[in-house]
């Protein structure tokens, strides 16, 4: 094996890295954190909080109103969630894989941009 000699090389393999972790992130959050508050609000009898789910976007509305504090990135007025509903349903395990799940996912866009930006011919 020759080694990451080429700057591609090493993008490719940090790409790959990010990407192993970006993508169990969103279904690590969707399937624990979504569903089990999702589950939660209907035991207790209460409509789902996010009533439209686009194209799966409704995983992103949920990352966003556990996260993001109450302010101009989260609004409590939003017509897609209820923010407060879910905050109130969502735990410290929820705000971690949150918080990875955004962090991943967002390094994994930025090494889109770097893609193209420096290596597309």
């Amino acid at each position: 094996m020759s080694g990451l000699k080429e700057p591609i090389d090493v993008f490719f393999t940090a790409f790959g890295v990010i990407t192993m972790i970006a993508l169990p992130s969103w279904i690590a959050f969707a399937r624990l954190t979504m569903a089990r508050i999702e589950r939660e609000i209907r035991t207790d009898g209460l409509p789902r909080p996010a009533p439209w789910d686009g194209v799966g976007y409704r995983v992103l509305w949920y990352l966003h109103a556990i996260i993001f504090p109450v302010g101009i990135w989260n609004r409590l007025d939003d017509p897609l969630i209820d923010v407060a509903l879910v905050r109130r349903y969502s735990t410290r395990a929820d705000i971690i894989r949150g918080w990875v799940f955004f962090i991943s996912n967002a390094l994994w866009v930025c090494m889109i941009l770097i893609f193209m930006l420096f290596f597309h011919n």
